[in-house]
């Protein structure tokens, strides 16, 4: 049924209706392991709402399957077993959330046919920030970009340029040789968490993580350095400072791949749109990776002719050039297609098999095939399983004794 009525896996938040400029490529080893990749995949780009709207759902779902096994068992229903297996449940969910942020897994990539095309990540970090995953250096940035299809990235610690300058020294020589990592910072500004890219992190020490007290001076170039307002934030109340002053904000994220910016990206899409058509502003998408899950939620992607043999500096101002100059079509964002955030109690009441179903819309037909290779071959084994089972319960009853045959008495 789903296959019937099947949607496209991207789809541009901007102009739904607009053809996505790339399409989602899926290695072998995503579709060996469909049915973990497609949930894991799905469960990454929650809003936090849907995580507990889902996990209630299934929660539900497996009380009720609890609940109808115990009524034809002989002991029946009971409290304490059913509490057991609910504390049980809760554990396995968590297990499920803490596999998909951590664990090693294939991602599915953005591939473009266009070779003046450029997928662009505005908004990732390292462990340099305060925040980011143990060990998730700039290397281990770069491998995940790489592995979801992204050709440039900008490291954007939090008040530090560390991330980016380790970045810097593996760089290639030319854009086009690997995914190439850009310097960037983000920063404070009230309620606001503005991402600065344009600068040079070897004469800039950022000594605050407030805005104001970290200023940068334009350079007054064809590319000065830009703001880009970043997601969860109080879109309503921008700093003065951050649209009239030297360095201004020249992008919003219309996608943030946090499960806050998640929430928000889909409840104020109408308010970002209106800013930036108002304010002249680039959307962007961006991961906003800390190192956690194995799942790209957007891609940016932005027409950068000859982009390939530029230098990484050179495709840094280009970026930005591309930006300034053209607004908000400078940049097509190309995300992941999910269910909306519920705003109705009927939609919270359904959000949990809405996730499900969309999940399940979205896949192409080698994951449906797996996916009914993988059911059909779990209900072969137990089906095996259970005949196994009746058997030897067969083999251990014991066979009643056959009663003595009586004596005849040959004489008679």
């Amino acid at each position: 049924m789903t296959a019937v009525f099947s949607l496209p896996p991207l789809v541009d938040p901007a102009q739904p209706g607009r053809p996505v400029a790339g399409s989602l490529i899926r290695p072998l080893a995503y579709y060996v392991i469909a049915p973990v990749s497609n949930v894991l995949d799905a469960l990454t780009i929650l809003s936090p709402a849907q995580y507990w709207i889902t996990f209630v759902s299934c929660a539900l779902g497996f009380l009720f399957l609890c609940a109808r096994r115990h009524s034809r068992s002989r002991r029946g229903f009971t409290f304490w077993k059913t509490v057991r297996a609910l504390v049980g449940f809760t554990g396995g969910a968590v297990a499920v959330i803490g596999v998909a942020l951590v664990a090693w897994r294939p991602m599915a990539s953005l591939q473009l046919r266009d070779p003046d095309l450029i997928t662009v990540d505005f908004h990732s970090h390292t462990s340099a920030s305060h925040d980011g995953r143990s060990g998730f250096d700039a290397e281990r940035n770069r491998e995940w970009h790489s592995s979801s299809g992204f050709d440039a990235v900008y490291v954007t610690d939090h008040r530090t340029f560390d991330g980016a300058l380790d970045a810097a020294q593996h760089n290639p020589l030319k854009a086009g040789g690997r995914t190439t990592l850009l310097p960037g910072v983000e920063l404070r500004d009230g309620d606001e968490h503005p991402i600065l890219i344009g600068v040079d992190p070897k004469r800039m020490r950022i000594t605050s993580p407030d805005w104001k007290e970290a200023a940068v001076a334009a350079d007054g170039g064809p590319a000065p350095p830009i703001l880009l307002l970043s997601m969860p934030g109080d879109i309503l109340r921008i700093p003065l400072d951050e649209t009239t002053g030297p360095v201004r904000i020249a992008g919003i994220e219309l996608s943030d791949g946090s499960p806050r910016g998640i929430a928000q990206s889909a409840r104020d899409q109408e308010a970002i749109l209106a800013l930036a058509d108002k304010l002249h502003l680039a959307l962007v998408s961006a991961s906003d990776n800390h190192g956690w899950g194995r799942t790209a939620p957007a891609w940016s992607v932005m027409r950068i002719p000859g982009w390939r043999e530029m230098s990484p500096a050179q495709l840094d101002v280009a970026i930005r050039h591309t930006i300034i100059s053209e607004g908000p079509r400078a940049i097509a964002v190309a995300a992941r297609r999910t269910a909306a955030p519920p705003a109705t109690p009927i939609g919270m009441a359904v959000g949990g098999i809405a996730v499900g179903v969309v999940m399940l819309r979205t896949m192409d037909p080698p994951e449906r095939i797996s996916w009914l290779v993988w059911s059909w071959g779990l209900c072969f084994v137990s089906l095996r399983q259970a005949s196994r089972s009746r058997l030897k319960s067969r083999a251990r009853i014991p066979k009643p004794r056959a009663a003595p045959r009586p004596a005849v008495d040959a004489a008679a």
